[in-house]
C-alpha cells in the first residue's frame, strides 16, 4: 500500500484495493486500519476539502479493533459474571428466614 497526502496537512491514507482495507494516519498517533471500505470511499477521502469531518462522518464507525484488546474485554466480562454471582448470592442469603437461622426445611423447598 503506498501512503497519500490528504488535502489536510501531515493526514495519510493507504488503501489496498484488493482487500478493501483503508488505513488512515494522523500526526502522532499510529495507523488506524479499516476494513471493507469502498474504493469510492477511499477516493472520496482524498478528494474533500475536509477530511477530518469525512473521516469521522463515513470513515470512523468501520474501524478494525485491535486483537490484543479482546483478551481484556473477555477478561472484564468475567470479572462482571463474578460479581453479578456474588450479589446474586448475596441476596438469596439474605432472603431466607432469619427465624430459622435461613434453613428452610425440605418440605418447605418442595410446596413452592
Amino acid at each position: 500500500m503506498d501512503w497519500a497526502a490528504l488535502k489536510s496537512k501531515h493526514v495519510r491514507a493507504a488503501y489496498d484495493a484488493e482487500t478493501r482495507d483503508l488505513q488512515v494516519k494522523f500526526p502522532g498517533s499510529p495507523p488506524v486500519k479499516h476494513a471493507d471500505i469502498p474504493l469510492h470511499v477511499y477516493q472520496n477521502l482524498l478528494e474533500t476539502n475536509d477530511p477530518y469531518f469525512y473521516y469521522q462522518y463515513y470513515i470512523a464507525p468501520s474501524r478494525v479493533s485491535q486483537g490484543r484488546r479482546q483478551p481484556v474485554s473477555v477478561a472484564s466480562y468475567a470479572v462482571k459474571l463474578v460479581l453479578l454471582l456474588a450479589a446474586c448470592s448475596l441476596l438469596m442469603a439474605t432472603g431466607l428466614d432469619p427465624e430459622r437461622g435461613g434453613i428452610f426445611e425440605e418440605s418447605e423447598l418442595r410446596s413452592n
